[in-house]
């Protein structure tokens, strides 16, 4: 049996793909069909259900896509799309249907924002593939940088390490108004795979990007997670230190809830497979 949030994403998603809504004893008889048992326990898990989408709906407030009253869910996304819709997506595609544009680019770039929002400062996306339009070279990342963090001086570089990255996907600069330091810096880790996610974060220690430049940065660095599901106290704990924290689904979207035209796009297109996954 899945445990009652990962029910609850899938309740989530059938509702918005399938244009329906919920309500906790139609709930409880799909809970009952399912299983063949006509006893108390699918009536207490689909309140436990409810019960975690009750949570949801309190800690996102308006960023949640559907209107929720304790009794009925039903799809409410606003115009300018949703990052939840889009991160619930990718919680339980098949990896198969995730491009790697929408898994790095999209989620990364998302993740980006949502950081910069909560740290404040500036935010620049520096996981492979790095290169866009206004970013030709791996030399005109790094300079990005030094711009942000002036001690950090010339970089030594010119290519990055097997044309991949320096072990880091998003990194954030909370600057004084002096521009000197000591500022805060966060290094961060995306991960989109459910199961491959415990061996994301701090990949490379931070050290070693720092080698990429002349100097070092004196400042105070942290570094973070980010992934597209929801995760528990337990998850958390896992990835969490004096040093280290955790943006997960609830966290990314209560501090970026819209979505790309691209997010968009790829959600509408896998439409019809997100409504066929099966409740249980």
């Amino acid at each position: 049996m899945r445990s009652a949030a990962d029910v609850a994403d899938v309740v989530e998603m059938q509702a918005w793909a399938g244009h329906k809504s919920f309500t906790i004893s139609g709930l409880k008889e799909e809970l009952e069909s399912l299983n063949g048992e006509q006893d108390d326990e699918p009536e207490h898990f689909a309140q436990v259900i409810f019960d975690e989408l009750g949570s949801r709906k309190r800690q996102l407030r308006d960023a949640y896509p559907f209107a929720f009253d304790g009794y009925l869910l039903r799809p409410s996304v606003p115009e300018h799309g949703s990052s939840y819709l889009f991160c619930l997506g990718l919680s339980l595609a098949n990896a198969a249907n995730i491009t790697q544009h929408i898994r790095k680019f999209e989620f990364e770039t998302l993740v980006a924002r949502a950081a910069q929002r909560y740290f404040g400062g500036d935010a620049i996306r520096i996981g492979a593939p790095w290169k866009t339009p206004g970013v030709p070279t791996y030399l005109t990342l790094l300079r990005n940088i030094s711009d942000l963090i002036p001690e950090l001086g010339p970089p030594k570089r010119k290519k990055a390490p097997q044309g991949g990255d320096g072990g880091w996907d998003v990194l954030v600069v909370k600057n004084f108004g002096d521009r000197r330091f000591p500022r805060l810096i966060a290094l961060g880790n995306c991960a989109t795979g459910r199961t491959d996610w415990r061996g994301k974060g701090n990949e490379t220690e931070p050290a070693y990007f720092w080698t990429f430049f002349s100097r070092h940065h004196r400042s105070v660095c942290i570094t973070f997670l980010a992934a597209p599901f929801v995760m528990d106290e337990d998850d958390r704990g896992r990835k969490s230190g004096t040093t280290t924290l955790t943006f997960d689904r609830m966290r990314i979207c209560e501090h970026d809830p819209d979505a790309s035209q691209p997010m968009r796009d790829w959600l509408e297109a896998n439409r019809e497979h997100l409504l066929a996954l099966p409740l249980t």
